[in-house]
């Protein structure tokens, strides 16, 4: 793992907020979109997957709301109150987001689902259902590729590959628009399965079993999500190579014969807090220990940008 490597991470991390914007907006309006349309077509066709995605659809248009709130708030600059900066803001938006998509999403439709198995519903308006659902899908299926494009630039950017950079990454909000367009696709696709198999053939169970099926999706991506923003707000260390690559970068600063220990943690997308113990060549003042900290330090954050805080300490 090279310096290079390390500073394309962190540009790419760093240079994410436009493309979270772009991705974000494109999401709000196809979910707005789709949401209304769904809603309409459950009602005319009794529906129960419709109903689910229907629920699912607002789920997602609500948390539009708190990534773009997330996205605003954490790039306020660092004042009195928060000396560290507002990066945590995304993860604690993005967090609510989650918990929106098992509560509205995930647990509203497998309750759905497993009543409409006991009770299921007339199929009415079959072909308003199909139209609704194949519109959805083209819809959310043009809003994940939006995603899928940025998730890739950033990706290819850090030099890692994308399943990789979806763990990693700092910025929750493209990885969640990105899991919801996904699980919107699957939805709207399992759902206008069921809705031809009812049709097909008389049998209504398909169509429960495709809602609960589409609220375990939903529980599973909430699942991931909070977990990953739960990891992020408490601090989560920088991946090792990351921190190995940066400790090579001290070492070859002028001045510093050592690196002893050595940590890193997130303080937001594309903003990392460091702290390491570095021994220096022979400094016979204190005057002297302090100048090359200081040119060490602006040397190190000149070249690696997304290092918003580094604290040396000098160490024999």
């Amino acid at each position: 793992m090279t310096e290079e490597t390390v500073r394309r991470a962190a540009a790419a991390d760093d240079a994410s907020r436009d493309g979270s914007l772009t991705s974000v907006f494109a999401a709000l309006a196809a979910n707005t979109l789709i949401a209304i349309a769904k809603g309409v077509a459950a009602a005319l066709t009794g529906s129960a997957a419709l109903f689910a995605e229907t629920l699912h659809t607002i789920a997602d248009a609500g948390n539009e709301v708190f990534l773009y709130i997330a996205i605003r708030r954490s790039a306020r600059d660092p004042d009195e109150s928060h000396p560290l900066g507002y990066g945590p803001e995304r993860y604690y938006w993005a967090l609510l987001a989650a918990i929106g998509i098992f509560v509205v999403g995930g647990a509203v439709s497998i309750w759905e689902g497993v009543n409409a198995l006991f009770h299921p519903p007339e199929l009415e308006a079959f072909w308003v259902g199909v139209g609704v659902l194949a519109f959805a899908i083209v819809l959310d299926g043009i809003s994940r590729t939006i995603a899928v494009r940025e998730l890739r630039g950033r990706a290819t950017r850090a030099g890692v590959p994308l399943r990789q950079f979806l763990d990693e990454s700092s910025d929750p909000t493209i990885t969640t628009v990105y899991l919801e367009d996904t699980v919107d696709v699957l939805g709207a696709t399992l759902a206008l399965t069921a809705l031809i198999l009812h049709k097909v053939t008389g049998v209504a169970i398909f169509d429960p079993i495709a809602t609960v099926i589409i609220g375990l999706l939903l529980t599973y991506v909430a699942y991931r999500l909070s977990g990953r923003n739960r990891a992020l707000l408490t601090n989560q260390a920088v991946p090792e190579r990351y921190v190995a690559a940066l400790r090579k970068r001290l070492l070859a600063q002028p001045g510093v014969t050592g690196v002893g220990r050595m940590e890193a943690v997130h303080l937001g997308p594309g903003s990392i807090l460091a702290a390491a113990e570095v021994e220096l060549r022979a400094c016979f003042t204190a005057t002297d220990v302090a100048e090359t900290l200081a040119e060490v330090r602006r040397n190190v954050q000149a070249e690696v940008p997304a290092v918003a805080r580094l604290y040396l300490t000098p160490v024999a």
